[in-house]
């Protein structure tokens, strides 16, 4: 007796296949996910480390002394001095860098009512102000 290969035979061979495939389909891409959720993991516990440890962005006590040294040069100059000038004095008065003086100058004066900006880049010890 001779076996003939039935279309409905056809048919469940197919879905056999098709159910093999798709399983091995799951199976890789649940371990993507798994891999990439894990990944993800360690990059946001990595991140909360470094916001524990990363630097503060309030003042440093050294820069309450180079504030002091720059209101210091604009009292003794009595007269309207360019930003540059103050941050050459105050660094080599220091020895340290002021990467920044517009930001410097702009934190400076609400801490020195007496130090007001004139225009851009001019700063002045004004004396009659109370």
């Amino acid at each position: 007796m001779s076996r003939r290969f039935t279309e409905q035979q056809a048919i469940k061979t197919r879905l056999n296949q098709i159910d093999k495939a798709e399983a091995q389909v799951l199976e890789v891409l649940q371990e993507e996910r798994d891999t990439l959720l894990k990944r993800l993991q360690e990059l946001e516990n990595s991140e909360g480390r470094e916001k524990e440890h990363a630097v503060s962005r309030r003042p440093r006590e050294n820069v309450h002394e180079l504030r002091e040294i720059a209101v210091a040069y604009l009292k003794e100059r009595k007269e309207p001095v360019r930003a540059v000038e103050i941050q050459e004095f105050v660094e080599r008065a220091t020895g340290k860098r002021i990467s920044n003086i517009s930001s410097f100058m702009k934190a400076l004066e609400p801490e020195y009512d007496r130090v007001v900006r004139l225009g851009r880049g001019l700063y002045i010890y004004e004396y009659g102000v109370d």
